[in-house]
């Protein structure tokens, strides 16, 4: 883990002049799905084997073991969304807590990319733990 962490962080500090040229960060996991953020005000740090994303229009949080690459874009592709905000309406509060029960009990449809809160590739009750934390500030 020690040298993954090492090699992202060598890769970003040398690819961050070029950065400077580029829209958007993207990042693929191992599921094949793509997710991009904004490089604007950009700040990646890592934190208990995550890597967080936050830039000016949200932020990103992928487990380092379910990466596969990721690379800056001039386009978007994927999606990009806040963590936390599960119904996607652009804020994340106590409706996305309810959209989150409602995709585990089955009443709405599964939206497996925002819905795993805490990146285990799991959606269930530790995912409405790990968004009530985010509403509550306390991750």
């Amino acid at each position: 883990m020690k040298k993954v962490l090492f090699l992202l962080l060598t890769l970003l500090m040398g690819i961050s002049a070029q950065a400077q040229s580029f829209s958007y960060l993207r990042f693929n996991s191992g599921s094949g799905t793509e997710q991009s953020i904004s490089t604007d005000g950009l700040k990646i740090t890592f934190s208990n084997g995550y890597l967080v994303a936050s830039s000016n229009d949200g932020s990103a949080r992928i487990a380092l073991n379910s990466m596969n690459f990721m690379y800056f874009s001039n386009t978007g592709g994927g999606s990009s969304f806040q963590l936390g905000d599960v119904n996607r309406d652009g804020s994340v509060n106590v409706s996305d807590v309810t959209t989150l029960i409602n995709m585990i009990l089955g009443l709405h449809v599964m939206d497996e990319e925002v819905a795993n809160i805490n990146g285990d590739s799991s959606v269930n009750v530790s995912d409405v733990t790990a968004l009530i934390n985010i509403i509550l500030g306390l991750s």
